[in-house]
């Protein structure tokens, strides 16, 4: 079972920017683990986004690689937040989704 077959992942992903590297797994053929280690990397990068990631991207410029880029001129702190918790939800849900 793929993550384009479950409806709760569906809707959730349409909280993502579209051209989000995770909101792209979802809608697409990966399966559930795809999507949680792709999801937790953005909630990562969102955590911190000065961070260096130790591959010479900071968290900004990883997320501008996963998708974010046009997202990340507008965003506020309460954006970032909304965007935590949505992928918060996704990796908690495709985690159990894994497991079945």
């Amino acid at each position: 079972m793929n993550s384009q077959s479950h409806p709760i992942l569906i809707e959730l992903s349409q909280q993502l920017p579209e051209t989000s590297k995770a909101c792209k797994y979802i809608r697409g053929a990966e399966n559930f683990s795809q999507v949680v280690t792709q999801a937790q990397e953005e909630f990562s990068c969102l955590c911190d986004l000065d961070a260096d990631r130790g591959n010479g991207f900071t968290g900004s410029t990883q997320l501008a690689e996963n998708g974010y880029e046009n997202y990340l001129k507008d965003m506020d702190d309460d954006d970032r937040l909304r965007l935590m918790g949505t992928l918060k939800l996704i990796i908690e849900l495709a985690e159990e989704l894994a497991e079945e």
